[in-house]
């Protein structure tokens, strides 16, 4: 099996012990949305709300993540801004391997 170096859970259902088994590290396991993560030996940030940085600190490593192809995110369906309420609904319905995205053309006005 292959090992993941690091893993930040932002799904809060149920999936921290999958993360254990791949990174095989809760030091190597972040959480912002599962509550039992000390249970697990996992770090729970709660970013400003606790008075923690709030993250943009790591977007240019994880920006050099994805650029060495080391950090994705899964996508299960995109829809076009206009589509937002399908978008919605399609989130409403649960249970999916990724994320919904909304995707914005780039208008620029001249």
């Amino acid at each position: 099996m292959t090992r993941v170096d690091r893993a930040l859970d932002v799904a809060g259902a149920g999936s921290l012990p999958e993360l254990l088994h791949l990174t095989g590290d809760p030091t190597a396991v972040v959480t912002l949305a599962d509550f039992t993560a000390p249970t697990h030996g996992v770090r729970l940030s709660m970013g400003q709300l606790a008075g923690e940085p709030d993250g943009r600190h790591g977007l240019p490593a994880a920006a050099e993540l994805f650029t060495e192809g080391r950090f994705r995110v899964p996508i299960d369906a995109a829809f076009p801004l206009e589509k937002a309420a399908d978008a919605h609904q399609t989130a409403e319905r649960g249970s999916r391997r990724g994320k919904i995205v909304l995707t914005v053309d780039d208008v620029r006005e001249s």
